[in-house]
């Protein structure tokens, strides 16, 4: 097996880390009348850079790449993405342009100019009709072709067979949200089937595989052969946890796999999409009349997730400025989120604090790789060097830890923090957020408010400032916050695992009332898009739609 190969296989178990090695010592066996395979052999390594989160080498490599194939559409797909890492939105939409001008007909290269496009203008009415476009382009025409399945028991009060499908079935946003809804669905309800379409395992999967009694490794099927698993295990309602990022299996549902498909958690926005017919949110992330901003019908539960937080999470009683004699803020949301816009106000209010520290953490597993990709974007910003720490990518465990050394946790614009504010606030952080309509940009907000933090929310940019300088001049404020943050989410929805799960089941059952009642009349709309009914009386009044 050549060095290539050997790469090829490494990359296909997503050792990402062996396959660049095999294709850097596979350059040295490519003779100079092998242009083309050279030219290969260089995207291979780009590809893997940007795997393994080096973002800068990646771009720099794609770019030398597309001095060897000029107008590919991979170099440029890759350096939109690896731009749009480093921040740099402008050229990262500038080569996802040309990539799906290159690749019209390719729907990844679509979704990542779609996702881009959204970041650059974040309105509401601009994100519905790029995703909408994508999925009349990509998904549509495959459900215009589907055939539903065939549902055989239609019994208003049996058991459904609920189906999830997810990615991230590991150490990931997902476990934290996931954990308490498997340990908490009663048997005679639902039956439950999950369906992991990743590689990757550790001890997160291990947990979550524990707790259901129906699990599917599907990482080494195509969407055909999960299309055919689904409906072979007659699903009732199939669950996408993913959304439009990776490990999604979005066309599985465009095939139309279960009578009932539901988007919840993954991704915070339409997936624009005819065949996915619910998406599972609530009144504060979504308020009345926000259905306008949606494909989906929007079902509304009354919390839309739980969440528990990761085990032995030191809290530290006292603010560390105590100790240390000045304030640490500190960045902790996936650095893909941080803008220029966002450093920029970060740099006003360090100014105005000469002897605040600012912890940037970014997604880079290596200091150096860190330091690489976000130091230049500091410098060309003005902002000042000596009073920024960039961190890399560290063990969820000393993640953690955080709230340890910093004392006030600061999130971003036009994309929020989700999971993150959660872990923030579960560490003795306050969380600074600014405030917004859309669900994506206003997601750490909308927490805040449901806990009754809303004093940390703030209106603007300039409310955002005064709210973080407040704090830093108030330690009593952040003792107390220490002293009271785990009893207040501990006594929250939020936390109440058995409330969240029965009411989850039962927006299920609603959707299977909609579902039957839609059977019986094509025409008719859904009668159920929250859970605020009584379920007995409702199973009576729909029976009786059902048989007149």
């Amino acid at each position: 097996m050549s060095k290539f190969q050997e790469g090829l296989q490494a990359e296909a178990e997503q050792d990402y880390v062996q396959a660049l090695l095999k294709f850097t010592a596979a350059l040295e066996s490519v003779g100079p009348q092998s242009n083309a395979d050279q030219a290969l052999t260089w995207l291979k390594i780009a590809n893997n850079l940007m795997r393994l989160m080096k973002w800068q080498q990646a771009a720099d490599t794609f770019a030398f790449v597309d001095q060897l194939l000029p107008s590919n559409a991979q170099v440029h797909h890759g350096l939109a993405i690896s731009y749009s890492h480093l921040g740099d939105i402008a050229k990262a939409l500038e080569h996802a342009e040309v990539a799906t001008n290159i690749a019209p007909d390719d729907w990844r290269m679509a979704l990542t100019h779609a996702y881009i496009l959204s970041i650059v203008k974040p309105d509401q009415a601009t994100k519905l009709e790029i995703y909408r476009c994508w999925g009349e382009r990509f998904a549509d025409p495959i459900t215009a072709k589907a055939q539903s399945p065939k549902v055989t028991d239609s019994s208003l009060s049996r058991p459904l067979h609920i189906g999830y499908i997810s990615g991230d079935m590991r150490e990931h946003s997902i476990a934290f949200f996931m954990t308490p809804v498997f340990a908490n669905h009663d048997k005679a309800q639902v039956a439950v089937s999950v369906f992991s379409t990743s590689k990757i395992q550790d001890a997160y999967t291990a947990q979550l595989k524990s707790l259901v009694p129906d699990w599917h490794d599907v990482s080494a099927l195509d969407d055909d052969a999960l299309f055919k698993l689904i409906r072979k295990l007659k699903i009732d309602v199939l669950v996408d946890l993913s959304g439009h990022t990776e490990g999604q299996r979005i066309f599985v549902f465009a095939r139309r796999a279960a009578p009932i498909q539901v988007t919840w958690l993954g991704f915070m926005g339409t997936l624009g999409m005819q065949a996915m017919d619910y998406r599972l949110t609530d009144f504060g992330a979504d308020p009345a009349d926000n259905e306008q901003w949606y494909v989906e019908k929007l079902f509304r539960l009354n919390c839309m997730a739980s969440y528990i937080p990761p085990a032995d999470t030191p809290l530290s009683p006292e603010p560390p400025m105590l100790e240390n004699g000045a304030p640490t803020l500190i960045s902790l949301n996936n650095s893909k989120k941080l803008t220029d816009e966002m450093l920029l106000l970060w740099s006003r209010i360090l100014t105005q604090r000469p002897d605040a520290t600012l912890i940037i953490h970014v997604q880079e597993l290596r200091t150096e790789d860190a330091v690489a990709s976000m130091q230049p974007r500091l410098e060309r910003l003005g902002l000042p060097l000596e009073q920024i720490i960039i961190s890399p990518s560290v063990p969820l465990a000393e993640f953690m830890q955080r709230g340890c050394i910093a004392d006030i946790a600061l999130d971003t614009s036009p994309i929020s923090g989700g999971t993150t504010t959660l872990h923030a606030l579960w560490m003795g952080l306050p969380v600074i957020a600014l405030d917004a309509e859309d669900a994506t940009s206003s997601s750490s907000a909308r927490t805040l408010q449901g806990l009754g933090l809303e004093q940390w929310v703030a209106a603007d940019e300039d409310a955002y400032i005064a709210k973080v300088l407040a704090l830093m001049n108030n330690p009593d404020q952040l003792t107390e916050h220490r002293a009271t943050t785990r009893v207040n989410m501990l006594s929250s929805a939020l936390m109440d695992y058995p409330a969240r799960c029965a009411e989850l089941e039962q927006a299920y059952r609603l959707m299977w009332f909609n579902y039957l009642l839609t059977e019986k009349n094509k025409t008719a709309e859904p009668r159920y898009l929250d859970v605020n009914v009584d379920i007995a009386h409702e199973t009576i009044v729909v029976e009786s739609l059902l048989t007149t």
